[in-house]
């Protein structure tokens, strides 16, 4: 998965939270970028999808806060 959005005014952060939405079928209201909005690699939270599932459809490792 890749984001080709140019950073320019929240553009790329958007197109993210647009890309994750899709794959995980969440509605983009539930996915919040929590650190990295500046930076290439960020951390989201993403409510009411569990850590397996986004595995299962991302294919990637998960770490989870309480």
């Amino acid at each position: 998965m890749k984001v080709t959005v140019p950073p320019e005014g929240g553009k790329a952060n958007k197109a993210v939270i647009e890309l994750i939405s899709k794959a995980l079928k969440v509605p983009k209201s539930r996915i919040e970028i929590v650190r990295g909005e500046t930076s290439r690699i960020k951390t989201l939270f993403i409510e009411g999808i569990s850590e397996k599932d986004i595995k299962a459809k991302l294919g990637i490792e998960v770490s989870t806060t309480s």
